[in-house]
């Protein structure tokens, strides 16, 4: 929908939400002026004119809610905002029909007509200047009549209240112009708000999804997903400081897979990425949720277990066993049969260690259960 359009479309709604307060402007207006000509000549064309404004008001009523349907179900458009506008003709030709009643009538009587048809086009300003053709539906048949009735009148003083009548109209169409132009520049300004303000939150999200992938990106493998040395050694010192505070231990167990290299040389890399995200899977699930497995090189992966009490070595072995055991069972890589298995090295944290070096102590536990035997485990001295 364009800019256009959208501005139509609020304004239409604005005018349908002012509308009843000249549907109870000409209810009064209309009462009022039958009672006020009771007993005069023409008290029964007055009331009849009445009943006729009421008529109308009824329609208008109808064609309200059924204009207000219209839209909640298909929306805005320009025929149903048209049809309107000669719902608004209609009242504006049953005040109109008062300049023919007042022909030959009494001063008083002319005034109290004429003060009620311009009351009646100054509160259209203020409730159907939104939409000029609604304006103009109702303000140019309910003044017309009166001025032609005063303009074609032998009396000078009527003649004269013809020209301040289109003198007033005029005035009132150069208002209802000028605040028409306020209503779309506001109604403009504040789309153009919510557009630009919808583009920056866009751009805000479309930025935020970038930052975060890049940073998974910066911290996490991006073969397996799992953590990278990077991240691991900022779990690792959180695991310590948690470990300090609740004076619990921490400890490392690092992998390295064995029989990897004959997998990548037999079957290709492709294969061998696919027995890794393999590895990654079934460590993933023998640790707890609290604990971290990440994948710090080619085929060598990580876990800190945090938390653990104060005599937690054989937490950690049995930790240990579990990973051996999700090696005992073979690796269905595209179609073949892999067997892996893998050497870990253990160390428990100590207070006052840096990350490296406790990294340093447990690759080096590793590579000495890899001179044990396949499957084995070593702790660090």
């Amino acid at each position: 929908m364009s800019l256009q359009t959208r501005i139509d479309e609020a304004l239409f709604h604005r005018l349908l939400s002012g509308a009843r307060i000249p549907l109870i402007g000409s209810a009064f207006g209309g009462l009022l002026i039958a009672f006020s000509q009771l007993g005069s000549e023409k008290s029964d064309l007055f009331l009849l004119w009445c009943g006729v404004v009421y008529a109308v008001i009824v329609f208008r009523v109808f064609c309200l809610k059924r204009c207000h349907n219209m839209l909640a179900k298909h929306g805005f458009n320009y025929p149903l905002a048209y049809r309107y506008c000669l719902t608004l003709a209609l009242s504006g030709l049953a005040w109109g029909a008062l300049g023919f009643l007042v022909k030959d009538a009494p001063p008083m009587t002319v005034i109290i007509v004429i003060t009620a048809i311009q009351a009646m086009v100054m509160g259209g300003v203020v409730t159907m200047a939104s939409c000029i053709p609604a304006f103009f539906a109702f303000s140019l048949p309910a003044m017309l009549p009166t001025v032609l009735v005063f303009s074609f009148s032998e009396n000078l003083s009527s003649f004269i209240m013809a020209v301040f009548s289109v003198i007033f109209y005029l005035l009132m169409i150069g208002i209802a112009y000028r605040f028409n132009q306020s209503l779309r520049q506001a109604t403009r300004i504040s789309f153009e708000n919510e557009d630009l303000i919808g583009s920056l939150k866009d751009a805000y999200h479309k930025i935020s999804a970038q930052n975060q992938e890049l940073n998974h990106v910066a911290h996490h493998d991006t073969l397996t997903g799992l953590p990278n040395r990077k991240l691991l050694s900022l779990r690792l010192q959180q695991a310590i400081e948690l470990g300090r505070v609740k004076k619990t231990g921490t400890a490392l167990l690092y992998l390295d897979l064995d029989g990897f290299k004959a997998v990548n040389d037999k079957w290709g890399h492709e294969a061998g990425d696919l027995a890794l995200v393999e590895v990654a899977q079934r460590l993933s699930k023998v640790i707890r949720g609290s604990d971290t497995l990440a994948r710090v090189g080619g085929d060598e992966f990580v876990i800190v277990l945090s938390d653990l009490p104060e005599q937690g070595k054989s937490s950690v072995e049995m930790v240990g066993q579990k990973c051996l055991m999700v090696f005992e069972r073979d690796f269905q890589i595209q179609g073949a049969v892999c067997r892996l298995g893998t050497s870990i090295g253990l160390t428990v944290c100590k207070d006052g260690e840096a990350i490296e070096q406790l990294l340093s102590a447990a690759d080096k536990a590793m590579y000495q259960a890899k001179l044990l035997g396949c499957g084995q485990m070593s702790w660090a001295v």
